[in-house]
């Protein structure tokens, strides 16, 4: 009875062998897909994201010009109108920048961990 132990332990331990194997390929195929999957929606996402930013700056930039423009044309002078509007940018970056510990840099950090973590449904 003995031999017949040993002979089924020396069966068994290329099975479990081949097992072990088949599940470092199987979990090596995984993290590569894996990896894949997430380098495909990160690369996605930058594309259609600097889209997005590309068309915001080019619509503020048109808009920025627009109302220089009338209020250059209210006033009759377009020096005063894109001074005005310099003005506003100005106020407005002024606000950002002394605020931004309070106010910005929470949410835009939230919402960079939460886009970079997002999960593909």
């Amino acid at each position: 009875m003995a031999e017949t132990t040993e002979e089924k332990q020396e069966q068994k331990s290329p099975d479990i062998f081949h097992l072990i194997k088949e599940y470092l390929s199987t979990k090596a195929e995984l993290t590569r897909l894996t990896v894949i999957e997430r380098v495909t929606v990160v690369s996605s996402s930058l594309i259609t994201d600097a889209f997005v930013a590309v068309t915001g700056v080019l619509t503020f930039l048109f808009a920025s010009f627009t109302l220089a423009l009338w209020i250059g044309e209210s006033t009759g002078s377009y020096a005063i109108g894109f001074g005005v509007v310099t003005l506003i940018y100005l106020a407005l970056a002024l606000i950002v920048f002394f605020s931004k510990e309070r106010l910005v840099d929470g949410y835009l950090n939230d919402f960079l961990v939460k886009r970079m973590f997002k999960r593909k449904k």
